[in-house]
């Protein structure tokens, strides 16, 4: 026997006061986690039956000066999907969140690939290192964040865009 969403929902923030939580729609449910809770919150939904962490996906809030980190898991016991979002602080020195590869291992390679493309730093994970990105792209420079220069970038990579026409935005071929 399943249960339905808003029943999960409930029995989830009994547990867990400080987050907030809804239906999104069925088979949908959401919450928001304070970032210093997130561990806690993934291992209750661990233990509520929401075994496979699916995605990690960064959000670059950069006018509001933060970066959303939104955790996507899969019930297959309950064939629910949740996300799990929370927020940190768009900075550098402070975009860091702890590693959460001990309660879904998956979650390695999601945080290595939020840290490449988009500077956050997960604390607890051995293998931080940037796999994908090109090696001359200047380290502090995070090619998913929106104040990331494509279009310098690509000019100073390929030689062959020294023809670039910037006033008609178009290649000169």
């Amino acid at each position: 026997m399943t249960m339905k969403e808003q029943e999960i929902v409930e029995r989830i923030l009994k547990k867990a006061p400080y987050a907030e939580g809804k239906v999104r729609r069925e088979r949908r449910i959401e919450f928001k986690v304070p970032a210093d809770r997130i561990r806690n919150f993934l291992t209750l939904m661990k233990e509520s039956g929401f075994e496979l962490m699916l995605q990690i996906t960064p959000v670059d809030w950069i006018k509001e000066g933060e970066i959303e980190i939104i955790y996507q898991i899969w019930s297959v016991t309950h064939r629910i999907h949740a996300m799990v979002r929370t927020r940190i602080p768009r900075d550098l020195e402070k975009a860091r969140m702890p590693t959460v590869k001990d309660i879904y291992p998956a979650a390695e390679t999601y945080e290595r690939d939020a840290h490449e493309f988009f500077g956050v730093y997960f604390e607890g994970n051995e293998k931080m290192e940037m796999p994908w990105i090109l090696d001359d792209t200047e380290r502090g420079t995070y090619p998913l964040r929106k104040d990331f220069d494509m279009l310098s970038y690509v000019k100073k990579k390929y030689k062959i865009l020294d023809r670039f026409d910037e006033n008609k935005d178009n290649y000169v071929i």
